[in-house]
């Protein structure tokens, strides 16, 4: 099956995608937060890896086999639509890996209050701190 890249042809990006039956991105307040959970990414060992029974964990897209893909963490990249990738200050890494629902939830939060002049790099690293001392990563 020939697959393409998006749905939608010369609209610019939209407020809301889905990548691979594996994670989504949303656009607000002129940040992009993807939020992924497949395999290779950094999540619930047993889907990174793909350690599931019924998983072929040789296939980058393996999500697409099923319905409904779960994990119970998720990795998180924040971007400025125009601009710059927010940076992990914990080890200098474009992602933030290991997050909970409720870490993914207050990054969201975040975003939204956020005034276009601001630099949310500190609120959102302590966010994400916060997730990892409370020991869920």
């Amino acid at each position: 099956m020939e697959r393409h890249h998006t749905n939608r042809e010369n609209k610019g990006e939209s407020e809301f995608g889905i990548t691979y039956n594996k994670g989504y991105f949303m656009n607000i307040n002129g940040y992009r937060i993807s939020v992924q959970f497949g395999t290779g990414n950094y999540v619930d060992a047993d889907v990174r890896y793909g350690r599931q029974r019924n998983v072929d964990e040789n296939r980058f897209d393996t999500s697409m086999d099923f319905n409904v893909w779960q994990s119970n963490l998720a990795e998180v990249m924040i971007d400025k639509i125009n601009g710059d990738t927010l940076k992990n200050t914990s080890n200098e890494d474009m992602v933030f890996g290991h997050c909970t629902a409720e870490c993914v939830a207050k990054f969201i939060g975040c975003i939204a209050s956020a005034q276009p002049e601001d630099d949310i790099t500190a609120a959102i690293n302590q966010i994400y701190n916060s997730n990892l001392s409370r020991g869920l990563s």
